[in-house]
């Protein structure tokens, strides 16, 4: 009899919940970790296992005695909902994304986190305003129109969840000008959240699943590889992370998923010729996915020679930031500086294009040309004629063999450089046609 009486109490009350409204937390599963995450009393998203999500399912009254006829109790049912129903396969923070649900290419992903977005206030800022011409405004030319039309885009996009392709800029000046302080004020004006790309843009991991937590990428004094190869495909990696919009964020352990992160890229390097040999080489591919910047040292506009005086000038720029974006959001980039993919039209200061030049693989190449055909092996010839195999096969059997394998990475990359040294120095370099083969004609250096 009391069986009974305990039996129709239990089912009694089993049917009070199911008839009952229970307002319970926000609750997901993530089927890659098998965790659950749930919302704090504060509204923020955390982590719990299995364990603790059913304290937190009693605490709400949900029972986890089973009924007569039931297969499952009230709790192993709203666990096995959770599962079915509030599944993820991400979370984590997005960069450009404010906390929430959202799905891509049919995945559902949970955003636990939001940028930290400035609001604009009328005001002065003269530590910024200094900081920004005396690294940017040279006598020649006042480059800060193409920062200020950069940063512009930058915050309308990250300020309305706006994804629109943006260019990667790159400061190159002296060292301790203030290149890095510049990429902690665009950091701040991103949000707040940095990531450091380079293992990953220069091909040393595949694992990338932190780079999507946070809008700004930000390479700063890495120790990079001058490699071309390496170089090469940094490059490709710029071109991704600058127009795609989609993008494969691969976490170590588990497979890839397809996101939609809102990314700016930053690279400040110092500008003598060993450092700036880390950038892409500058062709048609990549050529307008840089704004390269040429930074000058200047004293800042307060000292910073203690602790104390360093934090307090880092304390007095973040304050003036509201003030500097304000003016940023009135401020109209000049129409022959537009734009329309990337808002902003790509700039490269001429005195670091012609340092670029220097370096570049083509002319490289021209130098051992130089070296092998007309000082080694034809040191009395004024011309050389043939095909670009017929070139590659004489320089690969040279003493430069190994330099001359470092530059030809790629198929057909003798054809495609001398068709760059062609435009570069047409007195030197031409291609000569027939209906059968294409041939060039080389001219001896100048003595």
């Amino acid at each position: 009899m009391n069986i009974e009486i305990n039996s129709l109490t239990q089912q009694t009350t089993n049917d009070m919940h199911e008839n009952t409204e229970i307002k319970l937390p926000d609750i997901y599963y993530d089927n890659r970790s098998g965790c659950y995450w749930v919302t704090n009393d504060r509204e923020d998203w955390i982590r719990f296992n299995e364990s603790s999500v059913k304290r937190l399912l009693k605490s709400h009254g949900i029972s986890s005695e089973c009924g007569r006829m039931e297969r499952l109790s009230p709790l192993d049912d709203k666990i096995l909902k959770i599962q079915t129903t509030n599944d993820i396969c991400y979370a984590a923070p997005l960069a450009g994304h404010r906390k929430g649900i959202y799905s891509f290419n049919g995945e559902r992903v949970l955003v636990i986190d939001s940028p930290n977005i400035i609001e604009p206030k009328e005001g002065e800022y003269p530590l910024l305003d200094a900081i920004f011409d005396g690294l940017f405004n040279h006598p020649l030319i006042d480059q800060r129109p193409y920062l200020y039309g950069w940063l512009k885009i930058c915050y309308e996009c990250v300020s309305t969840g706006t994804n629109r392709p943006g260019q990667a800029l790159v400061v190159a000046g002296p060292a301790n000008s203030g290149k890095s302080l510049i990429q902690n004020l665009i950091t701040e004006i991103l949000g707040g959240r940095s990531a450091k790309p380079y293992r990953y843009m220069s091909g040393k991991t595949e694992f990338n699943s932190e780079l999507f937590q946070a809008e700004h990428l930000m390479i700063e004094d890495d120790i990079a590889s001058t490699d071309l190869r390496t170089r090469r495909n940094f490059g490709t990696n710029i071109k991704q992370v600058t127009v795609n919009v989609v993008q494969s964020c691969h976490p170590k352990g588990h497979p890839a998923i397809s996101l939609k992160p809102f990314w700016r890229t930053t690279i400040t390097l110092n500008d003598e010729p060993e450092n700036l040999l880390i950038l892409p080489p500058f062709d048609e591919s990549v050529s307008d996915k840089i704004i390269l910047l040429k930074a000058a040292k200047k004293p800042l506009p307060l000292t910073i020679n203690t602790l104390e005086e360093r934090k307090a000038f880092r304390i007095n720029l973040s304050s003036e930031l509201p003030a500097f974006l304000h003016f940023l959001t009135k401020w109209e980039i000049p129409s022959e500086l537009r734009c329309e993919r990337f808002g902003i039209k790509h700039y490269h200061h001429p005195e670091l294009v012609k340092e670029l030049e220097i370096l570049s693989p083509e002319n490289y190449l021209l130098e051992l040309i130089d070296i092998v055909i007309f000082k080694t092996k034809f040191p009395k010839e004024l011309y050389w004629n043939g095909t670009a195999r017929e070139l590659e096969e004489i320089l690969k059997s040279s003493s430069v063999k190994i330099e001359v394998e470092r530059i030809l990475t790629f198929q057909n990359a003798m054809g495609s450089y001398l068709g760059r040294l062609q435009m570069k120095f047409p007195s030197r370099v031409k291609a000569s046609r027939t209906s059968e083969t294409r041939s060039w004609v080389l001219t001896a250096p100048v003595k």
